[in-house]
């Protein structure tokens, strides 16, 4: 007998016949949990199924009733790792063991109808969604809600109260709350025509996109530059251009598809517009200075996770173990990013790259090989066989790639007109010629014939050496007025710059009586340093004049209506931030590992719908929000007790979802309330020393791994790394930031002084309306108005002094209420 089995054997005691180990219940799933992936549905290692009984018989491991002659008991507890399965992670346990050979020898029964692993490719997410009917006139989230409700017994809860759902709605679609002349309005004319009307103006309103960007820009991890001291080391400087996108993006309903293929491809597809070039910045913050190999690793985990709702990276050391995604499938699909690389365009304002610029991608080795890396590892690589870009099988898009020529300004970007500009506006009137001669010369450089480009760089070299000649002939003559007005032995210093200065004069005038072609040229854009040793002559080349042209046939699958998976995805985001709960449990594992959508049918016909809209954010958002769903109360008071017994965690939505707001929703809600919030959109990110005391909406703070606003971060601020679906905390620093923090204690101030009203009973109406969306219960406005005269009692001053005082101790003490940071 094998040690190990022996002394398995030792500690887990036999099955006796009173209880009996059940092949369903106790030996099938272990089997799934640690054999399944290798010997299931997705693959047959060794030729082996042990996905059934039937292949478990037929693959000759087990011999029945004689569990220590089983080679499969052999396996699992072989003492040499390189014999023992599973291959990975930790041995069977004592327990799982034991179970295993109580079962053959009872004779490895298993039931006669019993179903094997189904095709993997035959997954519910990997089938093109089709779109269910609908009854005419009905919103199809209400249909198929109800539809749930009524097969699962429930019992929905009534509408929600008018100032509580417009503060929801409010809060869902621009993350701010409605002001008292909105909510007055609202509860004048609650008819549905006055209610889509609200829909349409928030959705209109450019804080719509402020809060759906952000929203994305968690999900596509965006983040501005860190390093160390001035050293870029992740992501890029002036990666606001591409923030300032998203939210025009969102703003503008431009569809989703086109902006997948702008982040993916934008510098193919659109090489010279620069409002369409910011989109590459998703690209540009996977940049990693110091490991190639992570960049690329980090790109395809997160291009696959954010858009497809595929955990890509499991393939990297090895096939994947649940979804049809192969270790080859994963270098092919690296292979899609394999020659790009980071650039930063100049941009009209400034020739200070330092100041402003475009981090964008590009395709900079167009050869450059992908290779598979033997178990992950990037010290083995399989040179002899470099893999063509590819998707998996199972996606079955086709995929065609073909080279993009870029026009002049895009491989030659100092030929675009704001280049010229910029370099004359901060140039000195002796500079203007060179300066044009070298703009010329650059020119018949990239468009002109070789004779052209020839005499072009002649011309602008003489120029710009004559330049240099005269500047050296004035430092000259400077030197030796410095000279004359020196005496005795402090002439020495001066002297020696006499004869420096010479000898820089007669070689700068050598240089100008010689032809030459070397001119200077403008510069119009520089590229990021690929790694920490790549050479400033390698990083100086000139930029290819063609694409490989492989980002924009990814980035056309990804985002074509045979995709079975995008538009989901999507879908499952959105219904995630307006619900609080996803359809599917986890937003970017659609595999099947992952869990099945809870409402089926409704995620497929949002997601065929979306499409069929273009691709329309905003169409989606009024589906969802117009639904009668959607505006269910969030309570449970009251609720059919059959129902929550039923369905206690809400599944099936008989009720709306309460919601924690995010970190940026409770700042800026409480400069909003304050009337104290910096409308200005876009723009350089504040930086974070003057973050306390900026107005801004936070989207527009600059955020990295390395720096963050403390007051964000204590209500649980997006992960740079990774957030595809932000957490959820409830920690005493929480309370502590609004009751004694500077920042909530002046906004609680100001909120309190734009409250207009007469008396305390009054005041205190307005203030629960306002900050919390509902009017103050009978006990509620007891308490409240016992404690705002022991506020009055306590406070120092004039009657007047202690009535402020006391309301904005009342406000302060809602902006601490749960309501408060809640979404009803």
């Amino acid at each position: 007998m094998r040690p190990v089995l022996f002394l398995l054997l030792a500690i887990t005691p036999a099955a006796s016949a009173a209880e009996a180990v059940d092949y369903l219940r106790d030996v099938k799933p272990i089997l799934r949990e640690r054999c399944f992936a290798c010997h299931g549905g997705l693959a047959q290692k060794g030729k082996l199924r042990l996905d059934s009984g039937k292949h478990i018989l037929g693959g000759g491991v087990i011999v029945p009733k004689k569990g220590l002659e089983s080679t499969l008991m052999e396996r699992v507890t072989a003492a040499d790792e390189a014999e023992r399965m599973p291959p990975e992670g930790q041995p069977l346990t004592a327990e799982q063991i034991g179970k295993l050979k109580a079962w053959i020898d009872a004779g490895a029964t298993f039931p006669a109808d019993e179903q094997a692993e189904a095709d993997p490719t035959d997954h519910w997410a990997f089938r093109k969604p089709t779109k269910p009917t609908v009854p005419a006139g009905r919103n199809p989230v209400d249909h198929f809600i109800a539809d749930a409700w009524t097969r699962h017994g429930l019992k929905p809860q009534p509408p929600a109260d008018a100032k509580i759902f417009l503060r929801r709605l409010s809060l869902d679609l621009t993350g701010l709350p409605p002001t008292a002349e909105q909510i007055a309005a609202f509860e004048r004319d609650p008819s549905e025509k006055a209610y889509a009307a609200v829909v349409d103006q928030l959705l209109a309103s450019p804080q719509y996109g402020e809060r759906w960007g952000r929203h994305f820009l968690d999900v596509w991890r965006y983040s501005d530059w860190w390093g160390l001291g001035a050293e870029v080391r992740n992501s890029q400087k002036h990666m606001w251009h591409w923030r300032d996108w998203t939210i025009e993006s969102f703003n503008a309903d431009k569809g989703y598809d086109a902006m997948i293929r702008e982040m993916l491809a934008a510098d193919e597809l659109y090489p010279t517009d620069l409002e369409k070039l910011r989109a590459s910045g998703f690209l540009a913050r996977q940049y990693f200075r110091f490991n190639r190999n992570s960049w690329m690793e980090e790109t395809v985990e997160h291009t696959a996770k954010a858009f497809l709702g595929l955990t890509w990276n499991c393939a990297r050391c090895h096939d994947h173990k649940y979804d049809p995604i192969t270790q080859a499938d994963y270098y092919r699909f690296r292979a899609f990013f394999e020659p790009y690389q980071i650039r930063t365009d100049m941009l009209p304002g400034t020739t200070d790259f330092e100041k402003d610029g475009l981090p964008r991608a590009f395709d900079c080795k167009l050869d450059a090989p992908t290779y598979l890396f033997t178990r992950g590892d990037e010290k083995q690589p399989v040179k002899d066989r470099p893999l063509p870009p590819g998707l998996p099988k199972f996606l079955t898009l086709e995929v065609n790639i073909h080279a993009v020529k870029l026009p002049a300004e895009a491989h030659s970007p100092q030929l675009r007109p704001h280049v010229l500009a910029n370099a004359l506006s901060s140039a000195k009137e002796d500079e203007v010629g060179a300066i044009r001669e070298r703009a010329t010369a650059d020119l018949a450089k990239a468009t002109g014939t070789p004779a052209e480009a020839k005499a072009a760089a002649i011309r602008a070299t003489l120029a710009e050496r004559t330049l240099a000649a005269k500047r050296a002939d004035q430092a000259l003559r400077v030197a030796e007025e410095q000279l004359a007005k020196t005496v005795g032995i402090r002439r020495i210093g001066p002297a020696k710059k006499v004869f420096a200065a010479q000898e820089a004069s007669r070689k700068a005038c050598l240089a100008a009586e010689k032809p030459s072609e070397s001119y200077t040229p403008l510069r119009g854009s520089i590229k990021t340093p690929e790694s920490n040793v790549e050479s400033e002559a390698s990083r100086n080349k000139p930029f290819p004049t063609t694409s490989t042209g492989r980002r924009t046939a990814l980035a056309n699958g990804i985002a074509s209506k045979d995709n079975p998976l995008t538009a989901r995805v999507l879908v499952n985001h959105v219904w995630l931030r307006h619900f609080g709960r996803p359809l599917v449990a986890n937003v970017f594992d659609f595999g099947r590992k992952g869990t099945s959508p809870t409402h089926p049918e409704l995620l497929d016909f949002l997601a065929v719908d979306f499409m069929e809209h273009g691709w329309s954010l905003k169409h989606l958002h009024r589906t969802i929000v117009t639904s009668q769903a959607y505006r269910l109360a969030s309570s449970n008071a009251g609720a059919d007790v059959a129902t929550v017994k039923a369905d206690p965690d809400n599944r099936y939505v008989w009720r709306q979802n309460s919601v924690r707001m995010d970190a940026p929703t409770v700042r800026d809600s409480l400069l909003s309330l304050a009337g104290d919030l910096d409308a200005t959109r876009g723009g350089v990110a504040v930086p974070v020393s003057k973050q306390a005391a900026s107005k801004r909406r936070s989207v527009y703070f600059f955020q990295s791994h390395n720096e963050h606003d403390k007051f964000l971060t204590t209500f649980d601020d997006a992960n740079v790394l990774d957030c595809y679906r932000r957490t959820e905390s409830i920690v005493p620093q929480q309370a502590l930031a609004l009751s004694n923090s500077t920042f909530a204690l002046q906004q609680g101030a100001r909120i309190a002084g734009r409250i207009a009203a007469k008396t305390d009973a009054e005041f205190l109406t307005a203030a629960f309306v306002l900050i919390l969306g509902c009017t103050p219960t009978a006990e509620e406005r007891t308490a409240c108005e016992s404690a705002m005269a022991e506020f009055r009692t306590l406070a120092a001053g004039t009657a007047d002094e202690k009535a402020k005082r006391a309301r904005v101790l009342l406000v302060q003490a809602l902006l601490n209420h749960n309501d408060f940071v809640t979404i009803r």
